[in-house]
């Protein structure tokens, strides 16, 4: 908390220096280089002379007072045409007495470099004694009244920077968000809270000018915990308002880089030629969903109910998630289209061993032989099902059958493991020195695998780990 409340004082004392050198300028009649506020974004385009300019439309007004906003459109916009817009949010609010916000150079040029892009501009003005509920306004005005400026309202993007952060980022991860806002770029700011929404992709770019003075590691944390699809950029070299005081390449390039990011996120993604794949939605799911997988394969199967291939995919994930009942009727399935289907004579196998049945396993395992078609892969994969059933002494039996056939390190790495977690360490060590021998050396998997918690107080192990560069 302390090094967030640190950046959040450098932020805005940062503001609080750029307003004085504003001052100070003004008051001494000095030329306009000395305005720290009348510099925009270091790139252009030559559209933007082109930019149309509709300024102080009111978007809030009660009796609190009015608060209008600055419209960048597009040169050539047809009348009934919808662009997406990208707000530039002032989350800071108006000094009485000196100029808005959205006059300074860099809000005033971003938006026009957006509109001279294709999209629409919008540059805002804020109560400081209201934020949220300025901020909330715009929006809520931006609902109502978006078509009539060809606004599509379902697909904004929004700006913040600096001490404009803090604040944005609180609306922008809250249920009262608008919904329409499908992109967020946080530049040089605060936002190490969260928690952060998985449906709002955010670019943020750090500049490394504030991280020589505060780090960004509970930023980083809150995304990854949060797993909020936000991407991370550093600037490396760039200071503060780089965007506005980095006239250079590489500032150029993140400009670029932000346009894009935009771009992706609200521009329609093209549709591709080739038709939709259930399958290709089972592996993407594998690892992030696997319930929504079997599910979506299951409706696969019934729709190709005699497809070998598919029913074998679908008894493997059956049994790997902890359904063996389940996945013995499909292998049962397959062998009554195919008797002679080594593969699932080996999952058959597999799954009565679990049972407790040895007989009939080993009737499987014997009808598999017969099929000719037994290979150092099958004797591995029956193996491995056993090794992970806790029926080790058959797994090194089947294992020893692999590695007859083709000597290999992961199958003698297993077979090791075996061998250990049974008490047998002699064997143990003789396996896994072959192991080694064929090249299968992770230091790290030795020392950490549990299958080899017995053989680690033995002088053997230490030597074996030795061996391994």
């Amino acid at each position: 908390m302390k090094k967030s409340g640190n950046k959040k004082s450098a932020v805005v004392l940062f503001v609080f220096l750029l307003l004085n050198i504003y001052n100070y300028g003004q008051n001494n009649n000095r030329d306009a280089s000395l305005d720290p506020l009348s510099y925009g974004v270091v790139m252009d385009d030559p559209a933007m002379k082109n930019v149309i300019v509709k300024k102080d439309i009111t978007y809030l007004e009660d009796n609190k007072g009015s608060l209008n906003l600055d419209m960048y459109l597009p040169p050539q916009l047809k009348p009934n045409e919808k662009r997406p817009a990208i707000i530039f949010l002032n989350a800071i609010g108006e000094n009485p007495g000196q100029r808005k916000v959205k006059t300074w150079g860099i809000y005033s040029t971003w938006p026009k470099l957006m509109a001279a892009k294709g999209y629409i501009g919008i540059s805002m003005e804020t109560d400081g004694s209201r934020i949220q509920e300025s901020i909330h306004g715009l929006f809520n005005f931006l609902d109502k009244n978006g078509s009539t400026y060809n606004i599509d309202k379902d697909k904004l993007g929004v700006y913040a920077a600096s001490a404009n952060v803090t604040q944005s980022v609180n609306y922008l991860m809250s249920d009262k968000a608008y919904s329409g806002i499908r992109a967020a770029v946080l530049y040089y700011g605060d936002a190490s809270g969260g928690p952060f929404r998985k449906d709002l992709p955010v670019l943020f770019v750090i500049s490394e000018g504030d991280v020589a003075r505060n780090g960004y590691n509970n930023l980083w944390n809150a995304v990854l915990k949060n797993n909020a699809p936000w991407t991370i950029k550093m600037g490396t070299g760039m200071p503060h308002a780089f965007d506005a005081y980095s006239d250079n390449d590489d500032a150029r390039k993140i400009i670029k880089e932000t346009i894009a990011f935009w771009k992706d996120q609200l521009d329609p993604v093209p549709a591709p030629s080739f038709p939709h794949s259930k399958m290709r939605d089972v592996f993407g799911l594998l690892r992030i969903n696997t319930p929504k997988a079997l599910e979506l394969l299951k409706s696969i199967v019934q729709g190709h109910p005699n497809e070998i291939n598919t029913l074998s995919f679908y008894g493997d994930l059956l049994g790997q998630s902890g359904k063996p009942d389940e996945a013995e009727s499909v292998y049962q399935k397959i062998l009554a289209l195919e008797p002679k289907n080594t593969h699932a004579l080996i999952k058959m196998a597999a799954l009565f061993y679990a049972k407790d049945k040895a007989a009939d396993a080993e009737k499987y395992v014997s009808d598999a032989v017969n099929t000719g078609n037994m290979t150092f892969n099958s004797y591995g994969d029956l193996a491995f099902a056993l090794l992970v059933a806790g029926r080790d002494k058959e797994a090194a039996m089947y294992y020893e059958k692999a590695v007859a056939l083709q000597p290999n390190g992961h199958d003698y790495y297993n077979l090791g493991c075996a061998y250990a977690k049974y008490g047998d360490k002699d064997r143990a060590f003789a396996a896994l020195d072959k192991s080694l021998e064929y090249g299968y050396a992770s230091k790290q998997l030795y020392e950490n695998d549990t299958d080899l918690i017995s053989l680690r107080s033995d002088e053997r192990f230490k030597a074996l780990l030795k061996k391994i560069k």
